[in-house]
């Protein structure tokens, strides 16, 4: 197996850095407690460029942001809770079928398909996590990233009431520091001149890299919002509803990608017996900042 870093000024594999990250973690049970599978470790290594003191940081991320935020990340099987299967329906998100020519995968997310007397932003929120750690599995994500695509088309007074800044903020979060993979770009699509001032203020927020990665597209004419997508994702990688040249997302297309998810439940749902313990996590990540600073 190949050498790809060092550590303590030893070269080390792949499997010596897998080794080590699991040795830590199980030195850090009952405070963090994760999965330590082969390829679950691996998701994190491979984000953080097999830099092990960066790799546990973002492993203790990952349990603190689901552990701060349970009604995200709990009650969320695909197969027998009447609630997922019913947003699963709705094609509320899917990961479109083809990649880009850079190997980047696009996630669809239609925030104004859901009826808000219906369900809530943190129903369908649940079911686009449960269904985001599902596509975190795939190592093409993990090597090559998202792009995340927010159509707001349909979108409602009664959606937006649901929008809460606090709501918005753990949300980014979540997409932003949780996950082992790398956000590519965030395209906002259609969206109403209403929530304008919501996103200045969270690009103001948000600065830094992640901020210079989102693009918007506002509600205008069809032709010229589709015209200013396909200047960042070839419509031959979207559906008909975005000018592309694939076909409708309420077609087979969503079928398939649910029948696959669901072939996946059993590893998503193991997920949520892990956790950390928030009255310890500050002291586990100033020592992993040590590490960093080495």
């Amino acid at each position: 197996m190949a050498s790809v870093d060092l550590y303590d000024g030893q070269l080390l594999t792949i499997k010596d850095h897998i080794i080590h990250l699991r040795k830590w973690l199980r030195e850090q049970q009952p405070i963090l407690n994760s999965l330590d599978t082969d390829e679950f470790l691996l998701r994190f290594l491979r984000v953080t460029d097999f830099r092990i003191a960066h790799a546990k940081e973002r492993l203790i991320r990952f349990w603190q942001y689901r552990t701060e935020n349970l009604q995200w990340f709990t009650n969320r099987d695909l197969l027998k809770s009447p609630l997922m299967c019913e947003i699963g329906q709705l094609v509320y998100c899917l990961q479109l079928p083809k990649a880009t020519k850079d190997k980047h995968l696009i996630f669809l997310m239609r925030m104004g398909r859901y009826n808000p007397t219906q369900y809530t932003f943190d129903d369908v929120t649940r079911y686009a996590f449960a269904v985001a750690d599902i596509l975190n599995s795939q190592p093409a994500a993990q090597l090559y990233g998202f792009i995340i695509l927010l159509d707001f088309t349909s979108i409602r007074l009664k959606h937006i009431s649901q929008f809460t800044l606090d709501r918005i903020r753990r949300y980014i979060d979540c997409w932003e520091k949780m996950y082992p993979i790398h956000v590519r770009q965030i395209h906002v699509y259609n969206y109403p001149t209403c929530l304008s001032p919501l996103f200045h203020f969270l690009r103001m927020f948000y600065r830094g890299e992640f901020h210079d990665r989102i693009y918007f597209h506002s509600r205008s004419s069809d032709d010229s919002m589709r015209k200013s997508l396909h200047m960042y994702i070839d419509p031959s990688l979207l559906p008909v509803e975005y000018g592309g040249q694939l076909g409708s997302v309420e077609s087979e297309m969503n079928q398939s990608f649910r029948q696959w998810t669901q072939e996946r439940n059993d590893s998503m749902i193991l997920l949520e017996q892990y956790g950390v313990d928030l009255e310890h996590i500050t002291q586990l990540l100033t020592n992993v900042r040590k590490e960093c600073n080495l």
